[in-house]
């Protein structure tokens, strides 16, 4: 597994980052994470008018912006060992572009990141940065952290599997972080399962072909964690019969119902055209602003997708 040593943070100058901030280091204190480097992208722009009206407006205001998030760093992260950290401030009017380069100069292995809405329109920053960022992504919702506070640790973790080499990786790390947490964590191993639309030519009815579905998938998870090394941690799988054709809702249905405290999945996409659609994963993080998510993606398998699509 890919250590995760390198995370990148984003601040955007709002409430949610002492939130954010608080949850980079509870994860650095459960992870091998050795660098963390903070980054606040600062929207400010003046005409030439203005500039010449106001010569040291702009330089005034980065400098007051700049010490205002340093306050919220040094008050919210304060790990239990040391780690290299650094704040970054860049001015190019589009958040997602600095973090973007930055994670590829600095070979970053995860970027964290605030789910809420981006104030212009366009979709949100998380989905934006889990479709473009060649990484892992963590994304913390508002009350992330105070939720963290509350439960004093983490309890559960949903993990949704469909048996794919994605899905093992996913588990893999929630296995190693849960690991290192102190009280027993479970992990929770959903699979949904849609019947297929000719069922019926199997001459069974829909729902006993979901009870062969069923009964496949249950033997699926077996095979499954066959040879995987669960340091000791509580597997439990769930199997949910997708009869709306909408494995979003049953994921974030269940995390409510199970109140979790966090959700952990592989992105996929073994085609240019999954990319381009977007994984469940991706999909999720659009729509969930209730709990962190973790969206494990592989490297390697990112750049290959991007080469591709240049290619198109």
């Amino acid at each position: 597994m890919q250590p995760i040593r390198k995370i990148l943070v984003a601040l955007d100058h709002s409430p949610l980052d002492s939130e954010i901030v608080d949850y980079a280091q509870f994860f650095v204190n459960i992870t091998e994470v050795t660098d963390v480097h903070f980054m606040h992208d600062v929207e400010f722009s003046l005409s030439a008018s203005m500039r010449k009206e106001f010569p040291n407006l702009e330089k005034e205001t980065i400098k007051q912006r700049k010490n205002e998030i340093e306050e919220v760093i040094k008050s919210h992260f304060n790990p239990k060992r040391n780690v290299n950290t650094k704040f970054t401030i860049t001015q190019e009017a589009n958040s997602i572009k600095p973090l973007l380069k930055a994670i590829k100069a600095e070979n970053i292995d995860m970027v964290m990141a605030g789910s809420k809405e981006l104030k212009h329109g366009g979709g949100t920053f998380t989905s934006k940065l889990a479709r473009r960022a060649p990484c892992h992504v963590l994304t913390v919702p508002i009350g992330g952290s105070s939720r963290l506070k509350s439960n004093h640790t983490i309890k559960k973790f949903l993990v949704p599997i469909d048996f794919s080499g994605y899905s093992k990786q996913a588990l893999e790390r929630a296995i190693l972080i849960a690991s290192r947490i102190k009280e027993p964590v479970e992990i929770i191993c959903q699979n949904v399962y849609t019947v297929p639309s000719g069922y019926h030519y199997s001459g069974k009815s829909r729902d006993e072909f979901a009870e062969i579905m069923k009964k496949h998938a249950i033997k699926n998870f077996k095979d499954f964690i066959k040879n995987l090394d669960t340091k000791g941690v509580k597997l439990r799988p769930v199997y949910s019969n997708n009869t709306n054709d909408n494995k979003i809702s049953y994921i974030r249905n269940f995390a409510k119902k199970e109140n979790v405290d966090g959700i952990i999945m592989g992105s996929r996409g073994k085609t240019t055209a999954a990319l381009l659609l977007g994984s469940v994963a991706e999909k999720l993080i659009r729509n969930e602003k209730e709990f962190p998510i973790l969206m494990v993606r592989k490297k390697g398998d990112f750049e290959g997708f991007m080469d591709r699509i240049r290619q198109l």
